[in-house]
């Protein structure tokens, strides 16, 4: 049983707490830099510094498995906001429950997390580095689903009614949302056993799940006023 707080559903569109927002801002400062160097200065070397890798790992650059998670694709932009968006969203609710603190914790953990994964469960043997923010996106996904187990997503169907001239839409089945996300994991784990090629690394969104999912079963939140149980 985890102690939530009681939000409307509006409040989900509210005003971002201000770490998500500090963070996501940050993602794309980060894209412009790179982006900068890239195309102004025509270097890497911005990228190849912080970029997670083998060889700057041997070379004791330890931070690696950290910053690399702000570094995006300069040449596809889609990369960039795929995870800002799901860290917007996400983060929003997350850190109206986890609080600051918290939130900060789980986004590097879920970083470093995402690197050691990459780095120690054969990444390397198949991409020359890492840069992106999706393990974090794969820890605050599983922390997300397992504090806020009261949320269901709605699937909606639709038929076009003769009669009336238009088309009607239906409500067919409710899914939990850590049946959703359950369906996200078991997809990462069979394309790492198949080795089925996405351009993503694997094994860095499967070790944020990991992390996210104990990040709040073994660290949970407190009972806050307001709050109602769900089992």
């Amino acid at each position: 049983m985890v102690l939530l707080k009681d939000f409307s559903s509006n409040d989900f569109f509210k005003t971002l707490p201000w770490l998500t927002q500090a963070l996501v801002t940050f993602l794309f400062i980060v894209y412009f830099i790179q982006i900068t160097f890239l195309f102004i200065f025509g270097s890497t070397w911005f990228r190849s510094s912080f970029a997670l890798t083998t060889e700057g790992v041997a070379h004791g650059k330890i931070w690696e498995f950290l910053t690399y998670a702000f570094l995006h694709d300069e040449l596809e932009p889609l990369h960039l906001l795929t995870n800002a968006i799901a860290i917007y969203f996400l983060g929003n609710q997350l850190e109206k429950v986890l609080g600051h603190f918290r939130l900060a914790l789980l986004f590097v953990g879920g970083a470093i997390a995402g690197g050691l994964g990459w780095y120690f469960f054969g990444g390397p043997m198949h991409e020359p580095g890492l840069i992106g923010a999706s393990g974090v996106v794969f820890s605050f996904l599983l922390a997300f689903a397992f504090c806020l187990q009261e949320i269901w997503i709605r699937s909606l169907t639709f038929h076009y009614d003769i009669q009336s001239n238009r088309f009607i839409f239906n409500p067919t089945f409710f899914l939990s949302i850590q049946v959703v996300v359950l369906i996200f994991v078991i997809f990462e784990a069979i394309c790492l056993v198949f080795d089925i090629p996405t351009g993503s690394s694997h094994t860095a969104h499967l070790a944020g799940a990991i992390f996210g999912y104990l990040y709040v079963r073994l660290w949970p939140i407190k009972p806050l006023a307001n709050t109602k149980s769900a089992s």
